[in-house]
């Protein structure tokens, strides 16, 4: 119903030429889908790129752990040079202790030579 027609002008005028049927919004059809088809698409890059980083959050993990257990394997290994080196150290200080008094032993057994 139009504004400068009453309800009794339109029951007996019947219905004139230039009045059309309402058009539909065909722009805004058009953009409310585009924006359908952008939302979707935008979803499945989002839910894709959430699994990325939970896959990868997940590797982090891993590469830590391993990283660490590393560093406990060259700590231990660390303690046990220092420990061999001590105990190489040790046994050449022993040898050489062993070969002093081995050599003082043979030279006091045996009388100089004579000539």
């Amino acid at each position: 119903m139009r504004r400068d027609r009453s309800p009794e002008d339109e029951q007996d005028a019947g219905p004139l030429r230039y009045e059309r049927p309402p058009r539909r919004p065909w722009a805004l059809i058009a953009a409310c889908l585009v924006l359908v088809v952008l939302s979707a698409v935008l979803w499945v890059k989002w839910s894709g790129a959430q699994r990325e980083a939970a896959k990868l959050q997940k590797e982090m993990t891993r590469v830590y752990k391993e990283a660490e257990d590393l560093r406990l394997q060259a700590a231990l290994a660390q303690e046990r040079i220092g420990k061999l080196e001590r105990e190489l150290r040790a046994l050449h200080a022993e040898r050489t202790a062993a070969a002093k008094a081995g050599d003082d032993k043979a030279r006091g057994a045996k009388p100089p030579a004579r000539r």
